[in-house]
């Protein structure tokens, strides 16, 4: 944990959305009430002034100029419009909490900026990459500059990335990649020879609804016997071998038909594509840089280590502790499960209104040797890029770090609150837990990059389902393959960054 918990420490017990301006410089006053407010002929003591670095609830504010003044200019931005989660515009004030920051938020980087967005949907789910790409590529072949910033599903910023379409934000004035609300991973784990095309973090609501985390029934834990598993997260215990250590002989056939089904009680429920999560939480990469080949097929997909993971849990999910299916929420849901794995979003929907007394934890490490967390999120969040034809490349970069900024104050703690059903405390464990969640989210470009490496996640998580016993050589044999596909993706790449100049 680095730049987020040093300004979340500083957050008092959030009582109402705090709805504050991106660049509002604040004063030189401490804030009190009328009873211990000096008059105003009085002169403040040194030791009194506030801090204007951060907003009255303690959360950082951004180092925008505050005489920044676009002129009234329109921000056309083109957005997924089959996106899961309400993210982008919102009408007007609802009382329904994330709405509420949505709309503050949006109000707060026009009246900042002195900008207008224009808000342009259009399909670009898993299921319209191609269409999404296909609008973008009209605009740039017909030279409109109908968009400024691209805002889609990320595997369709990626393929707007790789055809050329976006620019490279690593060098774009006023983006303060230092400040908490840019993850620290984003430029490690996203920067491609040293250009950075795509940004997300707080600017993204569906990021925080779609981290993973492993959720657990308290009930069941006590029933057990069982370690407190953040108690376990403290401790840096909590690993793979102990997830499938708790999570074993579990299993009762509750409806007593002598198989095993959705009516049962479980130590864990998953379906198999969120085997991903334990792909990237054991610090296992798909896609790593090099000085010399830019991008390359990590040799983790074909090591040692994930053969291990696979021989740790491919066993337990094909055995009657765990429920594997489509409908695995079920049994987690209605009590019958100790863990579960799921995005964020799973507590605001399936369990918002449930009795359940639940907790959550982060994706278990490999082994107590792996030194952070590593959280894998969700396909369908929302990447953020600039629009390689805009002539507003400066408005759009103040933007994206108003949006993202307003961001960290608005809708990320309205998204805990709703959530987890509670204000936002750093004392509180759940707190605690989904902010190692937040802290430790990966951006790694494999996935991004999916569709261009013979779906290369799906490979892996296969392997997981079906329990393969020999995943040396089921990798092995995708090792020419994917090295050349991974070879025409980089060549794509240099050749945009030479029509960048």
């Amino acid at each position: 944990m680095k730049k987020q918990i040093l300004a979340l420490l500083l957050a008092l017990l959030m009582t109402a959305p705090a709805f504050v301006s991106c660049s509002d410089s604040g004063t030189n006053e401490e804030t009190t009430d009328s009873s211990s407010a000096p008059a105003a002929s009085e002169e403040i003591a040194p030791e009194e002034t506030a801090d204007d670095t951060v907003d009255e609830n303690g959360y950082l504010k951004d180092a925008l100029p505050d005489e920044l003044d676009f002129g009234g200019q329109v921000i056309n931005l083109l957005y997924w419009s089959d996106v899961e989660n309400q993210e982008f515009s919102a009408e007007e004030f609802t009382g329904e909490i994330v709405n509420d920051a949505i709309y503050q938020r949006n109000i707060n980087v026009e009246d900042d900026l002195n900008v207008k967005y224009n808000w342009i949907g259009t399909p670009g789910n898993g299921g319209n990459i191609d269409a999404y790409v296909a609008k973008v590529r009209e605009s740039h072949t017909a030279g409109d500059n109908a968009y400024d910033i691209y805002a889609s599903y990320s595997r369709t910023i990626m393929a707007s990335v790789i055809n050329g379409f976006t620019t490279n934000l690593e060098d774009a004035p006023y983006l303060d990649f230092d400040k908490p609300w840019w993850p620290d991973n984003l430029l490690k784990e996203s920067t491609i020879n040293n250009h950075l095309y795509l940004v997300s973090g707080d600017i993204s609501t569906n990021v925080l609804h779609m981290m993973y985390c492993m959720y657990y029934n308290k009930q069941l834990l006590e029933d057990y016997q069982l370690a407190e598993p953040t108690d376990l997260v403290f401790e840096n215990k909590w690993t793979l071998d102990t997830l499938v250590t708790m999570g074993s002989g579990i299993y009762t056939d509750l409806n007593g038909n002598s198989r095993k089904d959705i009516a049962d009680q479980f130590g864990f429920t998953i379906t198999n594509f969120h085997n991903d999560a334990f792909y990237t939480g054991s610090d296992l990469k798909l896609v790593e840089h090099d000085p010399e080949k830019i991008l390359i097929v990590s040799p983790d997909f074909f090591g040692e280590k994930a053969i291990s993971v696979i021989e740790k849990l491919g066993p337990w999910e094909t055995s009657n502790d765990v429920y594997q299916a489509g409908d695995y929420e079920t049994p987690f849901t209605e009590g019958r499960s100790l863990f579960t794995i799921n995005r964020c979003h799973y507590a605001s929907k399936a369990l918002r209104d449930s009795e359940l007394s639940y907790g959550i934890v982060p994706v278990p490490k490999y082994d107590e040797n792996q030194e952070n967390y590593r959280t894998v999120m969700g396909n369908p969040v929302t990447l953020y890029s600039i629009s390689v034809s805009t002539p507003y490349k400066d408005i759009c970069a103040a933007v994206l770090e108003c949006m993202a900024s307003n961001g960290y104050r608005l809708t990320t703690p309205a998204i805990f609150e709703n959530n987890m059903k509670k204000k936002y405390s750093v004392d509180d464990i759940n707190a605690q837990m989904y902010d190692i969640v937040r802290e430790s989210v990966s951006f790694e470009l494999g996935r991004f990059m999916n569709k261009y490496l013979s779906n290369i996640t799906d490979i892996f998580f296969a392997a997981v389902e079906n329990n393969d016993p020999k995943w040396g050589s089921t990798a092995a044999r995708y090792n020419k393959p994917l090295a050349k596909q991974m070879e025409k993706v980089v060549e794509s790449l240099i050749e945009n960054e030479a029509n960048l100049g």
